[in-house]
């Protein structure tokens, strides 16, 4: 079977893409499902993307984006199918879905609530040429529509009834975890991010500065070179697609800091996973997939207030005990839960059902 894969975004940058269909291509190809990717992005658009302002050149390589994707499809009678990954072009409504759907049976991956209205903090209102109410029409006229949490499965059944829910997963191949025989010295508190979610580590601010008067230990963050974390002594690096892993490995606490709102309480977060892949056990705010997936006081702890965000961190921080015996119970469970090896055969199931 040959697949048409619309991303939005350059392959192997964004985590959404990464824990989805690109780490997916690793059991569709040896199946015989062939996966041929176009994203909707440009270079010059990715470069703009995530800038603040820049108005009239992110507008100008939008549209250069949305005219190479319809000459994209001018080719999809070559393909069996046309996999669309939360939307088939950044802005605007569902005309290019509903162009495919006259020829293809769609795939849909929705992974992230886009039906509620979003407001980017580098775009501003530029998010509203989004559609947010696209996103039903799409669902409606996919063959198959592929979810990664309970809530958007919720909201998808108002629309398709050939719903697969597969939640973000881990390469274990790669994400293995290795039992440490000597802790960090000192002991690593750690976050890693995008530029979009760098305003959520500032939730744990006075958490974080009272950890600093508690227990000695350190703080490393990934995602950019100034978090603006006033009164948090800390080190930071940008994200490297080549060397995430090792980066991650720094860390034996994981930080997942969440503002409570709609948007949140419908997603399913990917660092949760890879934290615990690794054996870095988290402290998480108890809100979307969080509380599914951290057992707490097992796998990690959910933490609701300031106070219990820094009982827990020195509690980990300080017993390397508890520490271990959580790293391998995360690592167990996101093996048995959240791999690509244990999903595999779901993932072939859900593709094989487009033709059914």
């Amino acid at each position: 079977m040959d697949v048409l894969v619309l991303i939005p975004y350059m392959k192997g940058w964004t985590p959404g893409q990464r824990s989805s269909i690109e780490l997916w291509e690793k059991v569709l190809e040896p199946s015989g499902i062939h996966l041929y990717f176009v994203p909707f992005e440009t270079a010059g658009l990715h470069a703009l993307l995530y800038q603040r302002g820049q108005w009239v050149g992110k507008i100008r390589e939008m549209i250069n984006a949305y005219l190479k994707r319809l000459r994209t499809l001018k080719n999809v009678d070559s393909f069996d199918c046309v996999f669309v990954y939360r939307e088939a072009a950044l802005v605007g409504p569902a005309f290019l879905e509903r162009l495919i759907a006259k020829k293809k049976p769609i795939i849909y991956c929705l992974d992230d609530p886009l039906y509620l209205p979003y407001r980017s903090p580098f775009n501003h209102y530029l998010s509203y040429l989004k559609c947010f109410s696209k996103i039903s029409s799409i669902c409606r006229m996919s063959k198959v529509v592929i979810v990664n949490s309970p809530k958007i499965k919720e909201y998808v059944s108002q629309y398709n009834k050939n719903i697969w829910e597969i939640p973000c997963l881990v390469d274990t191949d790669e994400y293995v975890f290795h039992k440490r025989v000597v802790a960090s010295d000192p002991v690593c508190v750690g976050w890693t991010g995008s530029s979009s979610t760098l305003a959520n580590l500032c939730l744990i601010e006075s958490a974080l500065c009272e950890l600093k008067n508690r227990v000695r230990h350190r703080v490393h963050l990934i995602g950019s070179q100034d978090f603006n974390l006033s009164g948090v002594e800390c080190t930071s690096q940008m994200w490297r697609k080549e060397s995430e892993v090792d980066d991650l490995r720094q860390m034996d606490v994981g930080l997942i800091p969440l503002p409570d709102n709609d948007w949140n309480h419908c997603k399913f977060f990917l660092k949760s996973v890879q934290y615990m892949a690794l054996g870095i056990p988290p402290v998480a705010s108890p809100i979307g997939s969080n509380p599914e997936v951290i057992e707490h006081g097992v796998t990690g702890f959910l933490a609701d207030t300031t106070k219990e965000w820094v009982d827990y961190l020195e509690l980990l921080v300080h017993d390397s005990s508890l520490r271990s015996k959580m790293a391998e119970n995360a690592a167990r469970v996101a093996e048995e839960k959240y791999s690509l090896k244990a999903h595999r055969n779901r993932i072939l199931e859900a593709f094989g059902s487009v033709l059914k």
